[in-house]
Formats: structure tokens, C-alpha cells, sequence
């Protein structure tokens, strides 16, 4: 894992310390601009030194700010973002955000990259989330958020490795929250569930998994390309972070910065209670 430098300049510690993962660019970068706002200082992550700068370089002076490159499928990563927020005043906010998606049809995604989305959606939660709790469970004092996605509530076609680490972080954090109100009631969790949201998140994940030229069957393409539009024409980073902000005031477990997310997993509920066949959200 590499460290840069450390930002110490001003007197950001006011508020907290946090972790954010995949602080190099969208949600995660409009998270810690956030949380700057708010006063406090931040540990940010990536796993690119030039997207990790660039999105530190957009934080005020004021924030002290250290910055990590490193794996998040990786335990000893998150445990030196644990020693480095522990070391600018204690930890109490924990954001994992870093993810991947990489589109195709099930039994046409290479193993490797199911395997990726796997280590980066699912384990980098855990790890992240483990990591967090070990110091803020002793102290009974923190916020643990996971930012998972629509489709940890909801499935599209063409995006199955995805969905189902979404899901999966999705019911991570619910048994965590139930957990924490019995041995660490101080400390809260929450999941984040955004729908579309105008990220590089495509891009990225293409870098990650080293692809170049997708070389996708016609009818992934065409998923694919669906996709992409959908997360173009989407929201504003800011309106995940303006949520997570809310949450960690509120407590509020389920944070879903966009209605259309609600209104489609009600309408999943129903279908599962009528018995009714699940709708292909992308048709």
C-alpha cells in the first residue's frame, strides 16, 4: 500500500476522522468534499495515485487529508487506513465506496473478472467494515456506511457478478446493524442504495480489470450500452453524498438518495408476495 504525503495543514480534526475507499473520483470524491465540509479530517483511497491526487487536490487546505493507494480485496490495506485515521485523531466515520462493474452476460464474464467484482464489491466491504468496527466497537462510538447500489435491491440483466455483491453488501450491513444494537449500540451503520449516478465508474472498472476491448456477445453489448446511457444521464454525484451526510446526522440505516430505487423494490416486494414473475427493468 502506498501513502502520500500527509495534508496537515489546518485544524480539520473538529469533526471526526473518515475513511472513504474509492475517493478517486465520483461518489467517493463528492463524498469526502463533503465530509471536509463538515469539518473533518479524511483518509482517502483508490487504487490510482493520479485519480487519488487529483480528487485530493479539490479539497480545501483547511482538511487535513491523508491519502492511500492500495487494494480494498486486501485486509492489511484497510488496516493501515485504520492506523493512519487512528494516528490524525480517531476514527468515526467509515465510507466504503470503492467498487466495480463490468457487464456481460453470466456464463460469458471470465472468471476473472466475476472474481473481481467479487473482491472489490463484496470483500472490500468486508474487510473495510471489519477493519472499522474493531476500533469503534471497543470505544461503543462510530458510523460504518457501505455504499452499495439499486441493484443491491433490484436486478437488471447483464450486469450479474454486480448485482449479486450488491445484494450481498446489502445484507451485510443489515445483519451488522442488528449486531451493533446488541454489543455496540453507539455505533451506527448504514447502506447506501443509489440508483443512476454520473460517475467514470464504466471506465474505471475497465482499467481495473485491464480490458481494453470488451469483445461482449450482441445481446451484452446492447445491455451494456443501455447501461452506460442510463449512468450518463444520471444523477449528480452530490446527491449520494448530501445523503450520506444526512445519514450519519440521522442514523438513518437505509439511505436511498433516489426515489425510483424505493419505488422499485416495493414493487419487487409485491411481486414476490403475489407470486408475480420479476420485471426486467431495462426493457
Amino acid at each position: 500500500m502506498g501513502f502520500g504525503a500527509a495534508r496537515t495543514a489546518g485544524s480539520g480534526s473538529g469533526g471526526g476522522v473518515a475513511i472513504v475507499t474509492g475517493a478517486g473520483g465520483g461518489i467517493g470524491a463528492a463524498v469526502a468534499r463533503r465530509l471536509s465540509e463538515a469539518g473533518m479530517s479524511l483518509v482517502l483511497a483508490d487504487r490510482s495515485r493520479a485519480l487519488l491526487d487529483a480528487a485530493a487536490s479539490t479539497i480545501p487546505r483547511s482538511t487535513r487529508v491523508v491519502t492511500a493507494v492500495g487494494d480494498v480485496g486486501d485486509p492489511a490495506h484497510h488496516a493501515g487506513l485504520v492506523t493512519a485515521a487512528e494516528d490524525l485523531g480517531g476514527l468515526t466515520v467509515s465510507v466504503q465506496n470503492a467498487g466495480v462493474v463490468l457487464a456481460g452476460l453470466s456464463w460469458e464474464v471470465p472468471l476473472e473478472q466475476w472474481e473481481l467484482q467479487v473482491r472489490v464489491n463484496y470483500w472490500g466491504v468486508v474487510h473495510g467494515v471489519r477493519a472499522a468496527l474493531g476500533v469503534m466497537a471497543p470505544r461503543g462510538l462510530g458510523h460504518v456506511v457501505a455504499v452499495a447500489s439499486g441493484a443491491g435491491l433490484v436486478a437488471t440483466p447483464g450486469l450479474a457478478p454486480y448485482v449479486s455483491t450488491k445484494h450481498a453488501v446489502v445484507g451485510l450491513m443489515e445483519s451488522v446493524r442488528h449486531e451493533l444494537a446488541r454489543a455496540a449500540p453507539g455505533v451506527r451503520a448504514s447502506v447506501v442504495c443509489p440508483g443512476n449516478v454520473r460517475t467514470p465508474i464504466a471506465a474505471n472498472s475497465l482499467a481495473a480489470a485491464g480490458v481494453g476491448d470488451e469483445d461482449l456477445s450482441p445481446v451484452a453489448q446492447a445491455v451494456a450500452d443501455r447501461v452506460r446511457a442510463d449512468v450518463d444521464a444520471g444523477a449528480a454525484p452530490e446527491t449520494v453524498a448530501e445523503a450520506v451526510q444526512a445519514a450519519l446526522a440521522s442514523g438513518r440505516f437505509w439511505v436511498l438518495p433516489q426515489r425510483e430505487v424505493a419505488l422499485g423494490a416495493l414493487d419487487r416486494v409485491q411481486r414476490i408476495v403475489d407470486g408475480r414473475e420479476p420485471v426486467d427493468l431495462l426493457a
